[in-house]
């Protein structure tokens, strides 16, 4: 039997009051029902009321979807009053849009929240408003995300209220770090820790910690970027935030051996092995349902197997993160997936996939106007081109990117003593990498001079490349090792299959042929082995066909050779000789 119109309002009035009355002690274990309840029954105060405590309750349970129901009840409700949603609501619908990647919506009830916040004269909600759009915008433009980071900056000044100007600092700092400046942002990230910690605030304690973390990875400075992640880990655990503590956890790893960090001196976290087995990052993300903290730890942790040559696990999570990041229209995540996939297709030599993703990833960086993506993807898309015999477009690329982010990092900005960001070192190998392929030898040695890499396996096998080709066989022998051996720490397996192949080349132009071949056939098993499980008919064919070009198996024995062979290497002569003396 169907109820009612008005039957059905008064049973939901008569269940929110038994509810209340059941639970007048604490309603926090009702607020759900109590939400639902109060709402059908249309009592709009009381369903406003309930419907914000059980949002903020879903969100510190990670529960953003049912968060967003809540914040909806209670909109509607507020409407239903006669009012207008206040900054406060507008502001927390649009986070919950933001985490389930909703940017359209969430830049709605941002500027929404901005309007009404201004309306009422109430600066302290339009700082809030003002520094979550910033926090938006970064995921698409990094020049709008900076205006409403500066505007924050100001109206907390003037606000007089030391924890919003801290995290305005912080932002501000964090632009200057996506300039690929980041020590001229470290200062701000400082000035907000010691104001975080006058006021004993953990929360923002711990945000400074991360923020100066990855400030400092970006810059190159792996062992203080671990050694702040360590603490900001710690921070955020005791915080029970793990949404930031996924974030801490993905940036934690690639500080470590990975394709990322390849152009500097790495860092490995004791908790490395456990967060590539476990996959706990990305386990967090997906538990609150953050869509675009699930793009950002797949992408990372892809990075990071693509360098041990765990391809299959590798391609696996890169092209989810890449999904989700387009689903999101997510640019910045879809750059970082892009710039992986196209990474993982170099290492098996499908160049013309390689330089497809990565020349996907140069351009989103474009329009990111990140100078720190610029140059993390110019670098790799470079690489694959100068690799396809395609040095003209290389250099023009490595203009154009030079070009775009002049005015950066550069010589006149760095503090005295202080090394090459990340971005600029990887910059710098791919411009040796185009040198030794454009046959410029002693070019690609003055830019490895300059490019303060010389502990990482990669830039020693350029340097190797490049003696070799300068017939300087001892100098590239004492290279060749030193990249195998940093190589072998890292368990950079595709790199100590390229390590080999160059040794068998470099045996081979001395016409040590003995040499050459028992390099090659150890650059074969470690080939074989990097394809031995991937289920990838394209890539294994592209990759298998490189092997046979590089590193040649050796050629069939005729039936004389065979011969000589199970005969101490004898001739049929010297055998025949050998039985008439014995006779």
């Amino acid at each position: 039997m169907r109820l009612l119109a008005r039957e059905r309002v008064a049973m939901h009035r008569s269940i929110a009051a038994a509810l209340e009355q059941r639970h007048s002690g604490s309603l926090q274990e009702a607020e759900d029902a109590l939400a639902y309840h109060t709402f059908e029954a249309g009592d709009w105060d009381a369903a406003r009321r309930h419907a914000m405590a059980a949002a903020t309750h879903a969100l510190t349970l990670g529960a953003a979807r049912e968060a967003l129901q809540h914040f909806e009840r209670a909109v509607t409700a507020t409407e239903r009053m006669g009012s207008r949603p206040d900054a406060p609501l507008l502001v927390a619908r649009g986070r919950a849009h933001e985490t389930l990647g909703a940017f359209t919506r969430a830049h709605d009830d941002f500027v929404a929240a901005l309007d009404a916040a201004r309306a009422r004269g109430d600066r302290r909600e339009e700082w809030i408003a003002l520094h979550a759009l910033g926090m938006l915008w970064a995921a698409r433009d990094y020049e709008r995300s900076a205006r409403y980071r500066r505007n924050a900056l100001d109206v907390a000044r003037f606000t007089h209220d030391e924890i919003l100007i801290a995290r305005s600092l912080n932002r501000v700092g964090n632009w200057h770090a996506n300039r690929d400046d980041p020590r001229s942002g470290m200062p701000y990230h400082n000035e907000a820790l010691a104001m975080f910690e006058r006021a004993d605030d953990r929360r923002g304690v711990a945000e400074s910690v991360d923020l100066l973390a990855m400030a400092s990875q970006v810059a190159g400075e792996q062992e203080a970027a671990v050694r702040l992640y360590e603490r900001s880990v710690t921070l955020f655990t005791a915080l029970n935030d793990r949404r930031s503590l996924a974030n801490a956890l993905s940036v934690l790893l690639v500080c470590g051996p990975s394709h990322h960090a390849s152009a500097g001196p790495v860092c490995a976290s004791p908790r490395t092995e456990d967060l590539l087995a476990s996959e706990r990052a990305v386990r967090l993300a997906t538990e609150v349902d953050w869509r675009a903290g699930e793009a950002f730890s797949r992408y990372l942790l892809a990075d990071c197997l693509a360098w041990r040559g765990d391809f299959e696990r590798a391609l696996a999570l890169a092209r989810e993160s890449l999904a989700i990041a387009e689903e999101m229209e997510h640019l910045e995540w879809q750059c970082g997936a892009h710039r992986v996939l196209g990474v993982i297709a170099h290492d098996l030599h499908a160049l013309l996939e390689a330089r497809t993703h990565l020349e996907s990833a140069y351009r989103f960086a474009l329009r990111l106007g990140s100078a720190t993506w610029m140059r993390w993807t110019a670098a790799p898309f470079v690489t694959a081109l100068a690799n396809a015999g395609l040095t003209e477009r290389a250099g023009a690329v490595l203009d154009e990117v030079e070009q775009k982010v002049n005015g950066s990092t550069t010589e006149a900005n760095r503090p005295g003593g202080a090394s090459r960001t990340l971005g600029e070192r990887s910059l710098l190998l791919a411009r040796a990498e185009l040198a030794i392929a454009a046959r410029m030898p002693v070019d690609a040695l003055a830019v490895l001079d300059a490019c303060e890499v010389e502990g990482t396996p990669y830039a020693a096998l350029l340097r190797a490349s490049a003696l070799s080709a300068l017939e300087r066989w001892d100098d590239a022998a004492r290279w060749l090792e030193a990249a195998r051996s940093g190589a072998s720490a890292q368990r950079a397996r595709p790199m100590l299959w390229r390590i080999g192949a160059t040794e068998g080349a470099m045996y081979l132009a001395q016409r040590r042929r003995l040499d050459a071949r028992r390099a090659f056939d150890a650059a074969r098993v470690v080939a074989a082995e990097l394809v031995l499980t991937l289920d990838e008919p394209v890539l294994v064919a592209a990759f298998r066909s490189h092997v046979d070009t590089v590193a040649p198996p050796a050629t069939a024995r005729t039936s004389r050779q065979a011969a000589k062979a199970a005969f101490g290497g004898l001739t049929r002569r010297e055998r025949d000789t050998a039985a008439l003396c014995d006779s």
